[in-house]
């Protein structure tokens, strides 16, 4: 045990790098691309609806909470597909 301490930083940044460039190796068809891409669109489009209909309510009202939680889910859904787009889908520069 006295012996493996001091390897274990050395394990634990060869596994690090290994899964990093493994990761950066593995994309995405570009026709699975294009889904997520429209599948974002889509999610910000149903936001966007949300918005507008959230300026129409009154404030505080249960129907103004309801879009406006429709609106912040929509929105981070559309975040959490857009990192995975830009981590699979964009050419490394």
């Amino acid at each position: 045990m006295k012996y493996a301490l001091p390897i274990l930083p050395f394990l634990f940044i060869s596994i690090l790098t290994s899964t990093v460039s493994n990761a950066q190796e593995d994309s995405f068809s570009s026709e699975y691309c294009a889904g997520i891409y429209k599948g974002i669109r889509f999610i910000l489009g149903e936001a966007d609806k949300n918005w507008t209909a959230l300026g129409k309510k009154l404030e505080g009202s249960q129907e103004y909470n309801e879009h406006a939680m429709k609106v912040q889910w929509t929105v981070e859904v559309a975040a959490n597909y857009t990192i995975i787009h830009e981590a699979f889908c964009t050419e490394a520069e």
